[in-house]
């Protein structure tokens, strides 16, 4: 009998660099900002990280600070940048661009939920931890089919790729995987 040998695919999973969202303390899921000056220096200390590691595709969400913070692999590496609304950050819905100091006078609960009980965070009109979980990982599952075998690298933000990681590894215990700084590889 004929076993079909098969390689291992490789998948970095990268937050994006410091964005304006982050430095002013707004709360951006979706809302389009930039990235920082500070943003821009690790940007170019995450392309000397990956210079001699191969990378056979990179993909992004589709706003400005993961497509910008990818160019630290597609351009030295001379590849196409596929952009993918499935990678975005959850859909905060009215919470959009608004301080956290407000969200944490307004709403204490529901803010602590957000980041330490995801499962049970609410918001009318956003995403909720299964949506964009799955929406990450529905992404995820295309790219790997794509790409079997290769080494892929994903741009996204910080919540979609902790919901993601919760759901793959850590199914139900949301205390499984902690946040990740800007420029984080997984």
């Amino acid at each position: 009998m004929h076993r079909e040998e098969r390689t291992m695919t490789t998948i970095y999973l990268i937050r994006h660099a410091e964005a304006e969202g982050n430095v002013f303390r707004r709360i951006h899921g979706q809302y389009d900002s930039c990235v920082t000056p500070n943003g821009r220096r690790q940007i170019a200390a995450l392309a000397q990280r990956f210079a001699g590691i191969p990378v056979d595709a990179v993909y992004a969400s589709d706003l400005k600070r993961t497509c910008l913070t990818a160019t630290a692999i597609y351009r030295q590496k001379g590849l196409p940048l596929h952009r993918d609304a499935r990678f975005r950050e959850v859909g905060l819905g009215p919470w959009e661009d608004t301080p956290f100091g407000e969200l944490e006078r307004r709403y204490p609960a529901q803010l602590h939920a957000f980041s330490h009980d995801s499962y049970h965070w609410y918001v009318e009109g956003a995403e909720c931890f299964l949506q964009y979980a799955h929406r990450f990982l529905a992404g995820l599952d295309d790219v790997v089919r794509r790409h079997e075998g290769q080494s892929i690298a994903i741009f996204s933000h910080g919540m979609v790729l902790r919901g993601a990681l919760i759901e793959l590894f850590f199914p139900g215990q949301d205390e499984g995987v902690s946040h990740s700084e800007n420029t984080a590889v997984t």
